[in-house]
């Protein structure tokens, strides 16, 4: 099985808890009980210097909510390597574009990386590789390559 970071894996992310959602500026930050899977597949790791924090790419399967959203799944303080580990715990942000730091917080923390734009769903849960884009395998060449520079 692919590692996480593998460039066109695609990646299952499953809710461990309610959902916080935010549909608007104006809206009113709701928690839903859906904790329905949802996959993304992986374009790049989310970086901030040299310090590798997490991944992001497209939602390409799951509910409506998610759809036409990039996913971005962060690393959390467990000591997880997602060059090699092919599932894992990670806090998600699922919005118009990849998150971006904000460095006024640790990136673990919940308000360490932000979404720009409408709507927001995050939360955390596990995260697994189910299989690859028909493309991967040239791109993951590439990724394991650069991973080992």
């Amino acid at each position: 099985m692919a590692a996480l970071a593998t460039v066109g894996a695609l990646v299952r992310v499953t809710p461990w808890d309610d959902l916080q959602c935010r549909l608007g500026p104006d809206a009113a930050c709701e928690f839903i009980a859906d904790r329905t899977p949802f996959v993304f597949r992986v374009e790049g790791w989310l970086e901030d210097g040299h310090i590798r924090y997490g991944l992001h790419g497209p939602v390409v399967d799951g509910p409506e909510r998610y759809r036409g959203l990039v996913c971005s799944i962060l690393t959390r303080a467990d000591g997880s390597d997602w060059r090699v580990e092919s599932s894992s715990s990670a806090n998600f942000k699922v919005g118009p574009a990849a998150v971006r730091r904000d460095h006024r917080y640790d990136f673990r923390h919940p308000e360490g990386t932000t979404l720009a734009g409408y709507p927001r769903v995050s939360r955390f849960g596990g995260v697994e590789v189910i299989g690859s884009a028909p493309d991967a395998e040239q791109g993951a060449a590439a990724d394991r390559e650069s991973l080992t520079s």
